[in-house]
């Protein structure tokens, strides 16, 4: 169970509600890994599916996301918001790539669902297809600081 903590001190900390309400809503999480061509950091922005604990992210099979964090599973997350009092998560994690392409299908399409509220469209359809060619980032958080203000 990962530690929650307060990110910023002059902030205040989320509630477990209000974690719960940010991380279920359709706000971008911004996965943060070293490049493993040269070590260097990236900051990707992409979906993710909150559950149990834990985020799940489907990226292209053998593509660079899923290449640096098999390479250096030492990750780092963002999620945040501006609507409203500014608001957020952060946190150190360890993640870890499942090339299983059913299970990618399956967190692409609770994604899907999440961000554009349906999975019924010709759009939808389209993306909930691209999980037949991913597979899925798990991220496993040491720790998820708070902080909204």
């Amino acid at each position: 169970m990962a530690k929650f903590t307060l990110a910023d001190p002059k902030g205040k900390p989320l509630d477990r509600k209000e974690v719960d309400n940010l991380l279920s809503g359709p706000n971008i999480l911004r996965l943060g890994v070293l490049d493993e061509r040269d070590g260097s950091p990236m900051v990707h922005p992409v979906w993710f599916h909150y559950e149990n604990e834990m985020f799940f992210v489907a990226a292209d099979t053998g593509g660079l996301k899923a290449r640096s964090v098999q390479k250096n599973p030492n990750v780092y997350f963002l999620v945040d918001t501006a609507e409203g009092p500014p608001r957020g998560v952060r946190g150190k994690g360890v993640a870890r790539v499942r090339d299983d392409h059913s299970y990618a299908t399956e967190v692409t399409r609770k994604c899907t669902l999440k961000y554009l509220g349906t999975s019924e469209s010709e759009t939808a359809k389209k993306i909930i297809e691209m999980g037949r060619d991913s597979s899925v980032i798990e991220i496993i958080p040491k720790y998820i600081a708070t902080w909204k203000f």
